[in-house]
């Protein structure tokens, strides 16, 4: 084979090596990369958003000695008057994302607000169990029924969730407290002009319909998504959608233009 010869079939391989990644490219495009989050995950009904959440480190906000009350769970307005709530929302772009952080809303630690002796964690986990076993611990000269064994059902896929021993680190991580309303979003809809102590309560408010005990592959598919980035199964959109609408109407937080319309359609779910 003559040196000319073998050049030519090199930039033949060449060419045919790259017009068959090409396709395989465009292929992953149109279908979805599966390493990529573009693919719905099966605890929700679409993928994770792409906006980027910086991890910049603050100084912690104090959470001692904020005045809450004990808090109990009010329930969700009706479909129509979430629609409307929905509708009257303030719309604006989301601003300030690049100067997040997490500990200005308290530590990463659930603080107990309230001082029943219980964190706002074990709150949230024994008021939504199914069946649910405590025992009673003590915790800053108080008593606390802390959960340590029961049954709850997601919120978010209706899965039923059963655990024997929640000081067992790798069970706890199985089953998280999640924020309806992802603490990003609040700030970059408003919270970043709240003051600290305003942040904490909003972290930890067991009256508002913000916390729930999900699965932890579903608090980490949700991550810090807004509702036009991630929603859950159909059958459960409307409840979703009720919460997060209360949620952003009680603390006067903003929705973009595809935030509310997703919102508004998952509304449209709901029974009539």
């Amino acid at each position: 084979m003559t040196r000319r010869r073998s050049r030519r079939l090199a930039a033949l391989l060449i060419l045919v090596l790259g017009l068959t990644a090409l396709g395989y490219a465009v292929w992953l495009t149109r279908s979805g990369n599966p390493g990529d989050g573009s693919l719905s995950s099966p605890a929700g009904s679409s993928a994770a958003s792409a906006e980027p959440v910086p991890t910049r480190r603050c100084e912690p906000a104090v959470a001692d000695g904020i005045p809450v009350q004990p808090g109990t769970a009010v329930p969700l307005p009706d479909a129509a008057a979430s629609l409307g709530a929905a509708q009257a929302l303030r719309g604006a772009d989301r601003s300030r994302g690049d100067t997040f952080c997490r500990d200005r809303f308290g530590p990463s630690t659930w603080p107990d607000l309230d001082r029943n002796g219980c964190s706002t964690r074990q709150d949230v986990l024994v008021r939504q169990a199914q069946t649910v076993t405590t025992r009673r611990i003590a915790s800053k000269g108080n008593t606390c029924e802390e959960a340590i064994s029961g049954t709850w059902i997601d919120p978010y896929t209706g899965e039923t969730l059963t655990f024997t021993n929640l000081k067992d680190s790798a069970q706890a991580q199985r089953l998280q407290i999640d924020h309806v309303v992802s603490l990003y979003n609040a700030w970059v809809s408003g919270a970043s002009e709240w003051t600290d102590e305003r942040r904490v309560i909003f972290a930890n408010d067991l009256a508002a319909p913000e916390l729930r005990a999900v699965a932890g592959a579903v608090n980490f598919a949700k991550d810090h998504a807004g509702a036009e980035a991630w929603q859950p199964g159909a059958a459960y959109q409307c409840d979703f959608a009720r919460a997060y609408v209360e949620v952003k109407r009680r603390y006067d937080l903003t929705v973009t233009t595809r935030e509310r319309t997703a919102l508004i359609s998952m509304l449209g779910t709901c029974p009539t």
